[in-house]
């Protein structure tokens, strides 16, 4: 596996050692987990941490069906755990059967994804994840040589590259990396080299698009 140079914020692996994240937002930072061992070791860090803390807390008794109620609430949902709890350990090569938390909202490889067109050399994939609010897990294909518009967000985004790569303004990004953005990000990701760029996005909003062509089509395309 290659160097991974790009990681999620610490803050972002906290709220995720925490089970603090959303769905959408878990499966990208879980899925980065998996490929990177150094966030892994982090994130093992914050759980101890978080159990150390909750060992200096009086524990108080719970009420009579407390338990119940939790899972009556709780009804058919699935639980989202981190790597760590089944004595996980980073790959040393990249590949999408290595990467189980997105494969599991995958029917099929990679290369047979039907794709949507959203834009000349632009296409995306919605995945079935609940999101932070009006937030998407949606994988994205831009075709080498293709530029995305100038935009910014509302709130956070995490974008994983899967395949290939992309440049911007922070710099460059390749299978592995992991892009922690908020809204003080403003960036036009390029896609380069011989093949797709295909990343894995959480969005928390939608995009705020800079230019007028963006803010014309974004609400035909989804982004």
């Amino acid at each position: 596996m290659r160097n991974i140079r790009h990681h999620p914020k610490p803050e972002t692996l906290a709220e995720y050692a925490a089970g603090r994240l959303d769905e959408a937002r878990s499966v990208v930072v879980s899925t980065h987990l998996t490929l990177c061992k150094e966030c892994s070791r982090s994130v093992v860090d914050f759980e101890a941490l978080g159990g150390a803390c909750l060992e200096t807390v009086e524990p108080e008794a719970m009420q009579a069906g407390s338990l119940a109620a939790f899972w009556e609430r709780a009804g058919d949902q699935d639980i989202l755990v981190s790597p760590s709890m089944h004595g996980f350990e980073a790959a040393n090569d990249f590949s999408l059967s290595a990467a189980q938390p997105l494969g599991a909202y995958l029917d099929v490889d990679v290369d047979r994804i039907k794709w949507r067109a959203v834009a000349p050399g632009v296409s995306q994939h919605v995945l079935d994840a609940e999101g932070y609010r009006d937030g998407v897990l949606r994988l994205l294909k831009i075709a080498p040589g293709v530029q995305l518009p100038m935009h910014t967000h509302k709130r956070e985004e995490l974008t994983l590259i899967i395949r290939g790569a992309y440049r911007d303004a922070i710099g460059e990004f390749r299978p592995g990396d992991l892009a922690d953005l908020d809204d003080d990000i403003e960036h036009a990701p390029t896609a380069f080299g011989d093949e797709d760029c295909i990343c894995l996005i959480a969005t928390s909003a939608p995009l705020v698009f800079k230019d007028l062509i963006g803010k014309i089509v974004q609400p035909f395309v989804g982004l």
